[in-house]
């Protein structure tokens, strides 16, 4: 896994210096909607269910008139409830989370319709890798904001085996996307976009395992940490039943977002005197 963040920041800095020098065809992008996530603390209709704000800003190159690469930045949050479950057994649990996420992508976009066709409105399809961090938060009881990653609510900092190790907090994903957006002139566009992000882990939302680790926890005097593994009020739910499973390490979590997009073009400028490395061709305005 480092080998290959190491491999994906390369490429990021070789495509950002190339995206300077290509002033011709470089665009900037800039985007604020909204993002969630599906886990094991969202039950239900999933679509946007506690949703928080999202913002990003990028830049694209044209490589033809249809295809282009693109650097794009995002600063977005996620959050999970069990106290919004329709479930009556994950209410009594009382899980809940928030998580802010930055993310840096390196993506590929191709437009369905040839804007030198004279199409104005063109939807589009993305995809590529994206370096991304998160950090599962929650408020005790004590009104005290704890970093769940730190404290190992499953378990992660017993001694000995049978549980869970530390989970990282930087990744990679693969975000798929669509998107349509509107030409307004040559140089500006609006659109909207949606970009779902595939992820290789399921601590997201800090829940995973089938298993509660509090007993665990309790008897190694980790007290904070079981007492944020399972959160229900036994004076209100005496008879909750810990043999019920905490997560379903079989599915992993995703995180997904739906922007509105501005985009206009860069004026052309020359950097240490040199144009365009990939020739002259001027695109119709795009996005």
């Amino acid at each position: 896994m480092k080998q290959l963040r190491k491999y994906f920041i390369l490429g990021l800095f070789s495509a950002l210096c190339i995206s300077v020098k290509a002033q011709d065809e470089l665009r900037f992008t800039t985007s604020l909607g909204a993002s969630a996530y599906l886990g094991d603390l969202i039950q239900g209709s999933p679509v946007f269910k506690q949703s928080s704000l999202a913002f990003s800003f990028g830049a694209t190159y044209d490589f033809q008139s249809k295809i282009r690469g693109r650097l794009n930045v995002s600063l977005l949050s996620v959050r999970g409830d069990d106290k919004l479950s329709p479930r009556a057994d994950l209410q009594a649990r009382n899980l809940n989370f928030k998580s802010f996420i930055w993310e840096v992508s390196a993506l590929g976009e191709y437009d369905f319709l040839d804007r030198e066709a004279g199409f104005n409105i063109i939807p589009y399809a993305f995809t590529g890798l994206s370096l991304y961090h998160f950090n599962p938060t929650t408020i005790d009881d004590n009104g005290n904001k704890v970093n769940l990653h730190d404290i190992g609510t499953e378990g992660q900092y017993l001694p000995g085996g049978g549980h869970p190790a530390p989970y990282h907090r930087l990744g990679i994903n693969i975000p798929i996307g669509l998107g349509v957006r509107y030409e307004i002139s040559e140089n500006v566009a609006l659109g909207f976009e949606f970009n779902y992000r595939i992820l290789f882990t399921d601590y997201l939302d800090d829940v995973s395992s089938s298993k509660y680790a509090t007993q665990d926890l309790l008897n190694a005097g980790q007290t904070e940490a079981a007492a944020l593994s399972y959160r229900a009020d036994l004076t209100k739910f005496p008879s909750y039943n810990m043999d019920l499973p905490r997560g379903n390490p079989g599915s992993k979590d995703v995180f997904y977002s739906f922007q509105m997009t501005v985009s206009f073009k860069i004026p052309d400028l020359t950097i240490f005197g040199r144009g365009n490395p990939f020739g002259g061709r001027r695109t119709r305005g795009y996005y």
